[in-house]
């Protein structure tokens, strides 16, 4: 089982949700119709800075002590990789930006940042689950999109996505990574500012 579990941690690691919520979109909004011809130019940008370069820099850390553990397992050594995820979304928003995307997009990307800060700041005290207000964040602007930018309920895709997300979940726990209640915190962060994010970047 753990053996699983380590693949669906993996496979929904932190860094991943921006490419998967990205490639969501192309799917299931006009957005898919509109940019298209863009595709490259739009995914190549949140791969790079919301998982290679974070991604890189965090193995630098790693090969220079600074923590001890890839998988990020003490809450102290998450401070340091927060601020660099934090700032590498940073610039992937300004990216978008001058890409003229529309705002609910960019309130996407800016809802990982205010994820991100909101994280830093529990971390200093309590330790988080990483992996669930990463999926957490997903399915919050997923919703947020189907509802206010599309008027759609895709209900089919809303509970594949829970169906991951409890998977994710559950493998966190057998790892022993967490306990429920950083693994519930940590969804409902993510879903809730996410969700909050899109709704008035849709609305506005």
């Amino acid at each position: 089982m753990k053996s699983i579990a380590h693949v669906i941690s993996t496979i929904f690691q932190p860094l991943l949700m921006p490419t998967y919520g990205v490639m969501l979109i192309f799917v299931y909004t006009y957005f898919g119709a509109i940019y298209m011809h863009q595709f490259w130019q739009i995914i190549m940008p949140v791969v790079l800075f919301s998982f290679v370069i974070p991604a890189i820099l965090i193995v630098m850390l790693f090969r220079i002590g600074v923590v001890t553990d890839l998988s990020l397992k003490i809450r102290r050594e998450r401070f340091y990789p927060y601020i660099i995820t934090l700032f590498s979304y940073s610039v992937m928003i300004i990216f978008y930006y001058r890409m003229h995307m529309p705002k609910w997009f960019l309130m996407i990307m800016a809802a990982s940042v205010a994820i991100m800060i909101i994280a830093i700041i529990i971390t200093l005290k309590w330790k988080i689950s990483a992996h669930m207000f990463g999926i957490g964040g997903l399915i919050g602007g997923a919703m947020a999109v189907s509802y206010y930018v599309e008027r759609t309920n895709p209900y089919y895709m809303f509970m594949g996505l829970f169906l991951i997300a409890g998977l994710v979940g559950t493998s966190r726990l057998l790892l022993r990574r967490h306990t429920l209640y950083q693994v519930i915190a940590g969804f409902m962060l993510g879903l809730l500012v996410s969700y909050g994010f899109v709704w008035f970047g849709a609305l506005t």
